[in-house]
């Protein structure tokens, strides 16, 4: 328990600390494709996930090999999910914005982090997908940003950042991936306590 809730603050936080700083999940909305945004945003993606990796790595006193390849998960889908808001057209909608980035999120934890549980892969799909969602839909809620200035963007970003991150946080924790992060070569079962992965 105190993993997975170490889990969900350092994920949280560091989205909300993204967000302000780097504008995370990026600004939705171009009216067509823009590669040069997209690399951008990509790449300001990649220092956000990082910085969230790092935090998480923290967090659960991972050692150097889980903790560096969890660092990378991280930036690889924060940056695919920054470079898609940042560049993709608004004609193809939110929706498919956010199924994408979480795509790739699930796909970054399935090839670097070796999360092969089906139950895993789609939590963290669907967590992803429905973190962003939701959190678009708050600050449009709450009329955000509050002023068109530098800070009210950060502002609304940055709550962006924590609703998605408490979302998927507390999805990927209770589906056990911190268990899993933190016994290197071990599956956690349904309840958290692990297996041996050559176990049937």
């Amino acid at each position: 328990m105190i993993r997975r809730v170490a889990w969900l603050a350092a994920t949280a936080l560091g989205l909300f600390a993204g967000g302000f700083v780097l504008h995370f999940p990026g600004s939705f909305g171009e009216p067509d494709w823009q590669p040069a945004a997209m690399i951008f945003g990509f790449i300001l993606g990649f220092l956000t996930g990082v910085a969230v990796g790092l935090l998480q790595w923290a967090a659960l006193l991972l050692p150097k090999g889980p903790g560096s390849r969890l660092a990378l998960a991280m930036g690889v889908g924060i940056g695919v999910t920054h470079a898609f808001f940042d560049g993709a057209p608004g004609s193809v909608g939110r929706t498919f914005v956010a199924i994408v980035s979480a795509l790739a999120m699930t796909a970054a934890f399935a090839l670097i982090l070796r999360e092969r549980r089906p139950a895993a892969l789609a939590v963290c799909f669907a967590g992803w997908t429905g973190g962003l969602l939701v959190a678009a839909a708050v600050t449009s809620t709450l009329g955000m940003p509050w002023s068109e200035t530098p800070v009210g963007w950060s502002m609304e970003h940055a709550v962006q950042g924590l609703i998605a991150g408490l979302i998927w946080g507390a999805a990927t924790g209770w589906i056990g991936l911190p268990d899993m992060l933190s016994r290197p070569g071990e599956i956690p079962s349904g309840s958290g306590e692990g297996r041996p992965a050559s176990a049937s």
